[in-house]
């Protein structure tokens, strides 16, 4: 699944806490280490108390190290842009905060920052006296007012920039930007819809060929068995172990592999659904596509219908629909239908398809079904 770093988000929001590579400016060589959990969703609340306009000093998974500082104290200047999805509307572009630090010391010519730090009365936290501070209210305002309803950071572009800058000289030693792309504000805005089979399909071959659309990369695809004592889809995906689960990394079509947990059978009925998996700061989100209901069968006189209905406008085709779609009928229909006669006379299979292409000329033709049991 391609990866979506949306860690750093809550700290931009107050503080614009970040990632800094140092680069070298001889003959002072800095070097940082930046370590980041990666989520593709993150609950803003849960690193920031939106309502009391303050950044919690527990967020936790963030961390920067910063190895050869020289012996003399430094300062930090922070800048956060950041780009909605949408556009910032009235907000414009400014930067959402720009600011310095205080003095920074280290005796050992390395630090260790983590959000603590960064918080208020921390020792990287903001200071208006050094060289102004300054924060776009109206931007922030909007990613408050997002946050508030839906709890998480909202979709857009954030870039952090900062640079290291000696107390004594003023000369910057090391900087560096980083950009945050954020794709999602919920794992419901990731689409996932299965397009080959179409549910109801009859498929000749026990290795099928599925094909799904997904905005996201990964996903993980599982077949189950459809019995008849399943009044539903979702019975299926429950009652039972999968006949086969697989992770498919890359690419929206998988035929159903030769070395699966278990292979399918002629003359049975299957349900395969595709999921896909997002991380987040609460644990794993899914979204999951429809479950769609596919048999393995030679079933003619089945196919022989399906085309003709599908043709027909009116209740009728959508009638033979739920009828195709009952649990009890997902194995072929030829068992069950017994003899089929028109007007006394027995009709085989190729009577039934010259009927049913002489009604499918018939452009005046009203059609009405109804099921009897007998």
């Amino acid at each position: 699944m391609k990866s979506i770093k949306t860690l750093l988000l809550p700290l931009l929001i107050f503080f614009a806490l970040g990632a800094f590579t140092a680069y070298a400016q001889t003959p002072i060589v800095v070097s940082t280490t930046i370590n980041l959990s990666e989520y593709d969703v993150i609950f803003l609340t849960d690193f920031f108390d939106v309502k009391a306009d303050k950044l919690s000093s527990a967020a936790p998974g963030f961390s920067v190290r910063i190895d050869g500082i020289p012996n003399e104290p430094i300062y930090l200047k922070v800048q956060a842009v950041a780009q909605l999805r949408g556009g910032n509307g009235d907000a414009g572009n400014d930067p959402l905060v720009s600011g310095c630090t205080a003095d920074i010391r280290t005796a050992t010519g390395s630090l260790f920052l983590t959000a603590r730090d960064f918080a208020k009365g921390g020792i990287a936290a903001l200071i208006p006296s050094r060289c102004g501070y300054s924060e776009n209210t109206a931007l922030k305002k909007k990613i408050r007012d997002m946050a508030l309803v839906t709890s998480t950071a909202p979709p857009g572009t954030y870039q952090l920039l900062i640079d290291v800058f000696l107390i004594s000289t003023g000369r910057q030693i090391a900087g560096d930007s980083r950009t945050i792309n954020v794709t999602y504000s919920a794992a419901s805005e990731i689409f996932v819809e299965i397009n080959e089979p179409k549910t109801g399909s009859i498929i000749n071959s026990l290795n099928p060929t599925f094909t799904w659309t997904c905005t996201e990369p990964n996903v993980t695809v599982r077949v189950f068995e459809a019995g008849l004592n399943h009044r539903s889809p979702q019975d299926a995906l429950t009652g039972g172990n999968p006949y086969l689960e697989q992770v498919v990394k890359g690419t929206n079509t998988l035929t159903y592999p030769a070395n699966a947990r278990r292979q399918l059978q002629e003359g049975k009925a299957y349900v395969v659904q595709v999921e896909a998996n997002v991380s987040t700061t609460r644990g794993a989100l899914k979204s999951i596509s429809e479950p769609v209901v596919f048999r393995i069968a030679n079933d003619n006189l089945g196919k022989m219908l399906d085309n003709f209905m599908n043709t027909v406008p009116g209740n009728a085709s959508s009638a033979y629909s739920t009828l195709r779609g009952e649990p009890a009928k997902w194995i072929p229909l030829v068992p069950f239908l017994g003899n089929m006669t028109l007007d006394g006379n027995m009709l085989s299979e190729g009577d039934l398809q010259l009927l049913l292409n002489q009604l499918s000329t018939q452009h005046d033709l009203k059609l009405d079904l109804s099921v009897e049991n007998q």
